[in-house]
């Protein structure tokens, strides 16, 4: 089951449904990954190969979805 809501560390709430697009959601690919797109690309299949991350507003801190919004985040926080 997929996360809609949690809380960061900071104590502030980072949403991934809601707005869209997501204000707080940037996608990632890696470019090993992306280089397997060619000619015409439909966005979905981008979508589907990318990994979600979320960026708290309040803190900064990165919540990274690596494998999928069905798992739990890797946190990473500003230095």
């Amino acid at each position: 089951m997929t996360v809609a809501k949690w809380v960061c560390a900071c104590g502030a709430t980072i949403q991934s449904s809601g707005a869209m697009p997501n204000p707080s959601e940037w996608l990632m690919i890696s470019d090993v990954a992306f280089d397997q797109f060619e000619g015409q690309v439909d966005s979905e299949a981008v979508y589907r190969a990318a990994s979600h991350a979320f960026r708290c507003a309040q803190c900064g801190r990165l919540h990274v979805f690596w494998d999928g919004l069905g798992t739990d985040p890797v946190v990473y926080s500003i230095d």
